[in-house]
């Protein structure tokens, strides 16, 4: 697992792009390190997926599509996800809901084109869903691409994160605003796009 700094996650040949909603720009700077072959993925867990398509098409993308994890049968996904050169996932009404709908097959079709190279921006709920650990009612586990990390769109990731202080002193908390997003290369890079408001907080206990 690559590591740099605070910063622990999956392994793979690909960028892992994590952003706090939305973001023309963001989606511009992910597009310019798409360097392997295949489409662009869309994956829109609520909201207008033709609206997301066009605005990826408005941008310059090269070939896109939709991927509807509700309505599209295993092979499908396994095929359409696994072979894209870009998949981008957004919305969903809470991570917990990105989660699930995630898990599964259409997860192991992310992996898999990640490790081939593929670029996987994940942005608001969606984002949150691949930390170690996700808050609701109770901690809940995430999906763990971001390794001992619970992620948030609020600004004081020190306070939101204090349910998992508590029982994990050694978690790292990562707030990620609207309009930033925080790039994590295959070689280790780390980046931070847009308006470059990212900040983390450390647990109580944590040991680089």
């Amino acid at each position: 697992m690559p590591s740099q700094n605070v910063f622990h996650w999956r392994d793979g040949r690909g960028w892992l792009i994590f952003s706090g909603g939305w973001d023309d720009d963001i989606l511009a700077l992910a597009l310019t390190r798409d360097v392997t072959d295949g489409g662009v993925a869309c994956v829109s867990l609520s909201g207008d997926p033709d609206a997301l398509l066009d605005d990826i098409s408005d941008l310059g993308a090269p070939s896109s599509f939709i991927v509807d994890l509700f309505g599209e049968d295993d092979q499908s996904l396994q095929e359409k996800l696994s072979q894209a050169g870009m998949i981008i996932i957004t919305g969903g009404a809470s991570p917990q809901d990105a989660r699930s709908a995630l898990q599964g097959v259409a997860l192991e079709a992310i992996d898999a084109a990640y490790q081939n190279g593929a670029i996987i921006l994940l942005e608001d709920m969606s984002a949150m869903a691949f930390g170690a650990w996700i808050i609701g009612e109770e901690i809940e586990q995430g999906l763990g691409w971001l390794e001992g990390a619970v992620l948030t769109g609020v600004n004081n990731a020190a306070t939101y994160a204090i349910p998992v202080f508590e029982t994990q002193p050694s978690a790292i908390a990562v707030a990620i605003m609207s309009g930033s997003a925080l790039a994590l290369g295959p070689d280790g890079q780390i980046e931070s796009w847009g308006r470059r408001e990212v900040t983390i907080a450390l647990g109580p206990t944590y040991v680089a």
